[in-house]
Formats: C-alpha cells, structure tokens, sequence
C-alpha cells in the first residue's frame, strides 16, 4: 500500500507545525525546509486548513498554524481525510469496476480487512507521537537561515 504524496506532505507540514508551535509559520518556510514545492504545498496547507486542522492568518507575522494541540490530531483521520481512495483495486471502486467475478470473489474481503488494518495502525498515533523526538525535529526543522553552519 502507498500514500499519495499529498498526505505525505500534509503529515510532513503536521509535524512542521506541531515542531513550530510557538508562532504562526509560511508555506515557503515549511517548503524551504523539506526541499518540496512550495505549489504543492500551498495546496496542501489549504486542504489542511478545509478540513480543520490548520488555520491562516495574513500579514507581516501571519502564515498557518495548528487549529488543535498535536494530541488531539490522530493521523489516521488524517490519513482518511486527506487520501482520494483505498480502493486498492478496480471492484473496491465507487462504480463496483467491471470484473466479472465479482459477485463471487473473496478478493474484496481481503482485500478490505487489510486496508482497515493498515489504517488501524495510524489511528493508534496522535501527531504528539510524531514529535515524540522533539529536540531532534527542532534542530533538523530549524529554519533555513537558522540552521547552524
């Protein structure tokens, strides 16, 4: 199974913010940090802000921030929310696919019974179980110009 690459940057931008939780931070500086694009992430950040786990504010001192305390985020509702389907293969679609077996097949049990364990381990984890090695996440999410030399 794969994550999008959406919900790999929404956790990543999570974990940014829960890191940076003393001050409202940029999509450049979060996408600045991690290398990514900053389009990208500007999509992201307003899926992030859509479904309530962020919030904006403009202006000089303004950028995005943490709607919630990280303990209060489970990352498997964020996984949920921010994925297009689990539809792992065609029958499991929204219009059922076209195989002809599928009356019959056991395929799609299985196949389901192992999406809602790999969603069952996500949801044991908060976004604080994330930023459990929160010095470490400091010093290698320190802001580009202030990462030491």
């Amino acid at each position: 199974m794969k994550l999008t690459l959406h919900t790999d940057y929404a956790l990543r931008m999570l974990i940014f913010l829960a890191v940076h939780d003393e001050k409202p931070v940029t999509v450049a500086h979060v996408a600045s940090t991690y290398g990514l694009s900053r389009n990208h992430l500007l999509k992201v950040a307003h899926n992030l802000g859509r479904l309530g786990y962020v919030k904006t504010t403009r202006g000089r001192s303004g950028g995005i921030a943490l709607t919630r305390s990280p303990d209060e985020i489970n990352v498997g509702a964020v996984v949920r929310a921010t994925e297009d389907s689990f539809a792992l293969v065609e029958c499991l679609g929204h219009d059922g696919g076209a195989c002809v077996i599928t009356p019959a097949c056991r395929l799609q049990g299985i196949i389901r019974k192992g999406v809602d364990a790999f969603l069952a381990v996500f949801d044991e984890y908060t976004l604080a179980d994330l930023v459990d090695e929160r010095n470490l996440l400091e010093e290698l999410l320190a802001f580009p110009e202030t990462k030491a030399a």
